[in-house]
């Protein structure tokens, strides 16, 4: 693999298809080495879809996602597990295993992957626990802490086998501000401390704004602009521009006319 290029990933003209429906169409991006990469888009923009494709959990109909130069979408299923051994991956609920400790949760992916002793997995899991804030909670349970903690928890998990990047779904969603907050700050220490790549998909303006080194925004399953913060809340296409500044649909102000005049309510204007 070629590990000395500028960019990690390289998607080219990226096409995928659920039965005759097109949920991303024609994409083209790259993601450079040890940037915070985010991609950002409405409920149902192809956000999801496109972060599983990135990861090589599946197929596409058409198109190339290149991992340091080697097209993944080519590789044989063994390959592919290879490549996500170097691949980290926080999963919007956390998908701690709830029987097994947050040492255990992390630990993981060392006892299935490596031959390392356990002393050394052991050493390992405390180091990474440590880097997430958890130190003195390795026996706990998923159960016993917070929604920030579990989300910290997954974050140590993904660290675990020490990758060259990870894969944030919606990472702050469920969260209050001030957890959220935290969790934005320590995905920035993560890149900062080990050169990480990170992809983040989020609809979370707040967090867009402190962690986003690259944005890419979609809407309907294509890229409407990429580039930095400032330069998409300059940019004059009508989507960007109503997403940036929270406008509803006309449709959703027709329907919601018509809810409050079925319930009785009176409209702006309309008072007597």
């Amino acid at each position: 693999m070629n590990d000395t290029s500028e960019h990690i990933i390289e998607v080219r003209d990226l096409v995928v298809k659920y039965g005759d429906r097109t949920v991303l169409d024609g994409l083209n991006f790259q993601i450079r080495r040890g940037e915070t990469f985010v991609i950002l888009g409405g409920s149902g923009c192809g956000k999801s879809t496109l972060l599983r494709n990135l990861v090589g959990l599946m197929r596409p109909y058409s198109g190339e996602i290149l991992f340091n130069g080697r097209d993944i979408t080519t590789m044989t299923d063994d390959e592919r597990i290879e490549v996500r051994k170097r691949v980290g991956m926080c999963f919007q609920g956390s998908a701690l295993f709830n029987s097994m400790s947050l040492a255990d949760n992390v630990a993981l992916p060392l006892r299935e992957h490596t031959r390392l002793a356990s002393s050394t997995i052991d050493i390992q899991t405390k180091i990474k626990l440590a880097l997430v804030g958890l130190s003195g909670f390795e026996e706990y349970l998923p159960a016993e802490i917070s929604g920030g903690m579990k989300k910290r928890a997954g974050l140590a998990r993904a660290m675990a086998m020490d990758p060259e990047i990870i894969f944030y779904d919606e990472p702050s969603a469920g969260l209050d501000p001030i957890v959220a907050a935290g969790l934005d700050m320590l995905i920035r220490k993560m890149q900062s401390t080990f050169n990480l790549t990170s992809v983040v998909v989020t609809h979370e303006m707040a967090s867009v704004r402190l962690i986003a080194d690259t944005v890419c925004m979609l809407n309907a399953g294509r890229i409407v602009g990429t580039g930095k913060i400032d330069e998409l809340e300059r940019s004059k296409d009508p989507f960007i521009q109503q997403f940036f500044e929270r406008r509803p649909d006309e449709e959703s102000d027709t329907r919601d006319d018509y809810i409050r005049s079925l319930m009785g309510i009176d409209l702006p204007g309309n008072a007597t």
